[in-house]
């Protein structure tokens, strides 16, 4: 692998900086506008996206197990967390409601689960995505994930998430070994 390294001039002079070396702070940078929105808003726009996205798992009954219950996402880079209730079989945003289960992990994560770019069994026992408060309602949410047949992804949507993977691992985030 090269590296490609980019002039940058400023008041001290000029010096060659690596590329690799840009990107995440420029990753940080475009991400930190997110933390500054109201957790409402985006509890509501996931909402809106699983509801559209799970349409027919939740007219089934198949998620029938979350209702009532709150379910927080904490995205820990750039340190988002969304809430998220199932009521009358549908998802609502959660606000302050105190999570019955947190899922936590890296974005890459979360979206090579969508994805099925990888099974959520590798990703928890990799503790890439980790389960947090009641892990018997966590492990029936993974149970019945890792049963899905085929993404209820759009087709539109799954190769845009699964290059957004590769950029997010590729510049923005790094994994200690």
């Amino acid at each position: 692998m090269h590296a490609h390294f980019r002039t940058i001039r400023s008041r001290r002079g000029i010096a060659k900086v690596p590329t690799d070396a840009l990107f995440p702070a420029f990753c940080q940078a475009a991400t930190a506008p997110l933390t500054w929105l109201p957790a409402k808003l985006h509890d509501g726009a996931l909402a809106l996206v699983l509801n559209r996205v799970l349409a027919r798992p939740l007219v089934d009954g198949g998620l029938a197990f979350l209702e009532d219950k709150v379910v927080a996402v904490r995205v820990l880079t750039p340190g988002i967390e969304y809430r998220l209730r199932m009521h009358q079989g549908r998802f609502l945003a959660a606000g302050g409601e105190s999570p019955n289960l947190t899922f936590r992990g890296e974005p890459q994560d979360f979206l090579k689960l969508i994805t099925q770019q990888e099974d959520p069994d590798t990703l928890f026992f990799q503790r890439r995505l980790r389960i947090e408060g009641d892990t018997a309602l966590g492990l029936h949410l993974k149970n019945y994930l890792d049963a899905l047949e085929e993404s209820p992804l759009p087709s539109t949507a799954r190769p845009l998430l699964e290059r957004l993977t590769q950029v997010l691992e590729r510049y923005c985030l790094s994994r200690a070994s």
